[in-house]
């Protein structure tokens, strides 16, 4: 996020002394009022904090399902190092890039679940587009790109002036935070939390959505120590990310809405999700002696679900074995695919050696089977060979893990970025310091907890 002219990093204590003198939160909140040369818009008016929250039917109450979202503001980076992204027309194919935000503002724009959209050019600050100006831009190129940005000054004017209830800000970026030396590589996590955390929001998530494109021009490392700039670039992908900021359950919301149609890596910062639908199935893969523990199971209410299991026996010679079926359609794909849940699902259990043998997508023979199995997405298998005298508590909790994807991703030295592949500079270190204010002081939360109950049987 950055150009050949002006780069800049220092350590948090001197973070007002740069932002002052480069991209400062003054400036980019300076509304209206900002100066500007004649060949810019006016610069983007923000939000005003003050203003009486949205009337319901402007804004449904967080954590309801229905009715759209109130704003969704779009920042698209406009510096140099993004003009590789968006090379001037020039009659050659466009970049992946191109096509896929081309495809974003434009699915954005139409779709009715969002009630108000804005769109902004980050230069030196916020600039204000129409749509049509903005997908213009991605799709002929930069024309005047940015001397610089500065990641910590965006962050802090999205969370300032940019933050409201049911609305979400989206910034468009190849994130690439450029320090003036070394020695302030230790302070990049720092500065991105001071950023976020400067306004106080107690409810701020992040969903962080990486891609990768095609990338013609000249690439610009973070560091300087080798080379100030790689032109033509690049034999390589280059990465590229959209960061959706905003209270957890409209960033959620948005995800689903808008971003999950879409294939990326994923990670998600503070958002919360409701539990998913879950049950017992005990005509499905079920091994022993057990049935379910309910006092009205014997009914078998059609869709009912289950989460207690009585075993009649069970020993190592006779184990048990009971699926249980999840319904994660509405979580997003990172924490559906089977890759990441087999290392992340955990059986918390007492007085029993009750463990998970195998975790496992549906396939269409269980989606097209008149068992309650058609019901559910993913399954887990669980194995007991040893059970307690008393019914004892079993939790199967989804732990939420960073995606290995990031280390992946990162590389503390992008002067060799045709060799090293699509990799963004010191990239870890930005969401430490996402993680950090998103989570505080406290553990990580798991993703979503179900209890359970297995007992001996009556």
């Amino acid at each position: 996020m950055h150009s050949s002219a002006f780069l800049r990093l220092l350590p948090s204590v001197a973070v007002a002394l740069l932002l002052s003198g480069c991209y400062s939160r003054e400036d980019m909140n300076a509304g209206g009022e900002a100066t500007r040369p004649e060949t810019e818009e006016t610069t983007a008016p923000a939000p005003n904090d003050s203003k009486p929250a949205p009337t319901t039917a402007e804004a449904p109450e967080q954590g309801s399902a229905a009715g759209p979202l109130a704003q969704a503001s779009i920042f698209l980076e406009v510096s140099g190092s993004m003009e590789g992204f968006m090379p001037k027309a020039s009659g050659a194919e466009n970049t992946r890039f191109q096509q896929h935000a081309a495809q974003f503002l434009s699915d954005l724009n139409r779709s009715t679940a969002v009630q108000r959209k804005s769109y902004f050019r980050i230069k030196e600050k916020p600039y204000a587009d129409s749509y049509q100006q903005l997908s213009q831009t991605v799709r002929s190129g930069i024309q005047q790109p940015a001397s610089s940005t500065d990641i910590p000054s965006v962050l802090d004017t999205l969370v300032s002036r940019y933050y409201a209830p049911n609305s979400v800000s989206v910034l468009i970026s190849d994130f690439i935070y450029s320090p003036k030396n070394a020695g302030a590589i230790p302070y990049i996590s720092t500065d991105v939390t001071d950023a976020l955390n400067r306004a106080g929001r107690s409810d701020l998530a992040v969903s962080v959505y990486g891609y990768t494109s095609d990338f013609r021009g000249a690439f610009y490392p973070a560091l300087k120590t080798a080379v100030k700039k790689i032109n033509p670039c690049c034999d390589t992908d280059i990465p590229y990310y959209f960061w959706v900021v905003g209270p957890a359950d409209a960033v959620r919301r948005f995800d689903a809405l808008l971003l999950e149609r879409q294939p990326a890596q994923q990670a998600h910062f503070g958002v919360k999700y409701p539990t998913p639908a879950s049950s017992l199935l005990n005509r499905f893969q079920n091994v022993g002696s057990w049935y379910y523990g309910e006092k009205d199971a014997s009914k078998r209410t059609a869709g009912a679900s289950y989460h207690t299991v009585a075993v009649s026996k069970v020993s190592a010679q006779e184990p048990v074995e009971f699926v249980v079926g999840l319904d994660l359609k509405t979580l997003p794909a990172l924490y559906r695919d089977v890759n990441y849940l087999k290392p992340n699902l955990q059986l918390q259990a007492q007085d029993t050696d009750a463990k998970i043998v195998s975790v496992f997508a549906a396939t269409d023979q269980t989606k097209n089977s008149s068992g309650a199995e058609n019901l559910y997405t993913h399954f887990v298998k669980v194995r007991v060979t040893r059970l307690g005298k008393a019914a004892r508590p079993l939790q199967l909790t989804l732990n939420d893990q960073r995606p290995g994807w990031i280390g992946q991703w990162t590389t503390k030295n992008d002067s060799n970025i045709n060799q090293a592949g699509a990799k963004t500079f010191a990239l870890s270190s930005l969401l430490d310091g996402v993680a950090a204010v998103t989570t505080g002081e406290q553990e990580q939360a798991p993703v979503f907890r179900i209890p359970l109950t297995l007992q001996p049987a009556d």
